[in-house]
């Protein structure tokens, strides 16, 4: 007697002996694929997408800067995960434990730059439309801003890209500039997450401590510090440059880093207000 025929692939209906279809590579769909572990695999590698690739994809953007540029440009891109996946991970991770250079609460939109006076113009104007006090208007606002840096920060890469495609007088395919400062900017994240943490471990361990202002110019040098030097060696492995042209480009995109980082806040200040409850 023979046994029950195969069943048919829900694709293409051709039968499966195994458990993938030999004509399309569907996959036969079993008990496992039903269950609750089976949702939570599924839900965990959507999120992050973190495995050996991202794991090898890391290590590379840390110790080879311009290598994961590189590699995917030549068309190496199996041995990694794409760039767009790697920054969405440090993104997350950056969004759990990071500082709030990317969330920007209202206390720091109310007194940093750019358009202190008109910010607050339009704050006052949002809490007098929506009747409420100032510390429950906040509360909602730095609520609402920090579920929309999650997204919002994305904007940044084009607008970096924006930057080194000008420095480069536009002579690059504007493709290879949004690679590259997808990576930079995952780059970035980590350097604000470690640089932070050094600094503060540092300052422990030698007994100083210093004050609000004093912290953000001290970490806010070393950060640029940091990616100057990274940027130095991201270009030269990436786009071929030699070492003078290299160290300028790096110096013009570490200085442009923060007006960025302004224009990006300022964008994000309106995305709030329109989007808080």
């Amino acid at each position: 007697m023979s046994g029950p025929p195969p069943a048919p692939c829900p694709s293409c209906g051709a039968p499966i002996q195994g458990r993938f279809c030999g004509t399309c590579g569907e996959k036969r769909v079993t008990a496992h694929d039903y269950s609750i572990t089976h949702f939570a695999e599924h839900l965990l590698e959507s999120l992050t997408h973190f495995d050996f690739k991202s794991l090898r994809a890391f290590k590379t953007l840390v110790l080879h800067p311009g290598q994961l540029t590189r590699d995917y440009l030549d068309g190496r891109r199996r041995g990694y995960v794409g760039p767009i996946q790697l920054f969405v991970i440090v993104n997350v991770v950056f969004a759990l434990i990071g500082p709030t250079t990317f969330r920007t609460p209202l206390n720091v939109q109310e007194h940093d730059a750019p358009f202190v006076e008109l910010k607050r113009s339009f704050v006052a104007s949002a809490m007098a439309e929506r009747r409420i006090e100032k510390e429950e208007f906040r509360r909602s606002f730095d609520e609402s801003a920090g579920l929309q840096a999650k997204t919002w920060v994305f904007v940044m890469i084009p607008l970096l890209a924006l930057a080194t495609a000008a420095i480069y007088g536009f002579r690059r395919f504007f493709f290879e500039h949004l690679i590259f400062n997808t990576h930079f900017l995952a780059f970035t994240l980590s350097w604000m997450l470690v640089a932070g943490l050094l600094l503060s471990l540092g300052l422990r361990a030698a007994g100083i401590h210093l004050g609000g202002q004093e912290w953000d110019n001290t970490v806010s040098l070393i950060i640029l510090a940091g990616l100057a030097i990274y940027l130095f060696a991201a270009l030269r492995r990436a786009f071929g440059d030699r070492a003078p042209a290299a160290a300028a480009r790096a110096v013009a995109v570490t200085l442009l880093f923060f007006p960025i980082v302004l224009v990006y806040r300022f964008l994000l200040f309106f995305v709030t207000l329109q989007t808080m409850h």
